[in-house]
């Protein structure tokens, strides 16, 4: 996620939207109390997304809030490799099919705007989401 927040409510919708697209775990890479707040935040506007805090003893409240989805390091067993944005749709699926081939659970992405785009719209650049929201 983001080094730092600018509007909260923008911010998670953005988070929302990623669980929305598919996104499986959202981290923070900053041991402070705002880390833990941002997570409590987004634990509860969201359901089924892990959280992954860098903080190896979160608060108790964390855990309560997160309800059961909070974790400090990746999950046993899973291997996750991290990425570069990819540039476009095409560079994204050749990114994600050569990472699956080599037998990675997933792929951690730096944040980006860009990132929901492309889970939300994985295919090529048909958008026909955008004109039947015009037409």
């Amino acid at each position: 996620m983001p080094a730092a927040v600018g509007d909260a409510g923008e911010f998670l919708a953005d988070v929302r939207a990623l669980e929305a697209a598919g996104a499986e775990m959202v981290g923070l890479e900053a041991e402070s109390p705002d880390e833990a707040i941002l997570l409590a935040a987004i634990a509860v506007v969201t359901d089924r997304i892990l959280l992954r805090s860098s903080d190896a003893k979160p608060p108790g409240l964390l855990h309560k809030l997160s309800r059961g989805r909070l974790v400090t390091s990746m999950p046993a067993g899973e291997t996750w490799v991290e990425v570069p944005v990819p540039a476009d749709k095409s560079s994204w699926k050749a990114i994600l099919q050569q990472h699956e081939t080599a037998g990675a659970t997933g792929v951690i992405v730096p944040w980006d705007p860009r990132v929901v785009d492309l889970l939300r719209n994985p295919e090529a650049d048909d958008r026909g989401d955008l004109l039947m929201s015009v037409g």
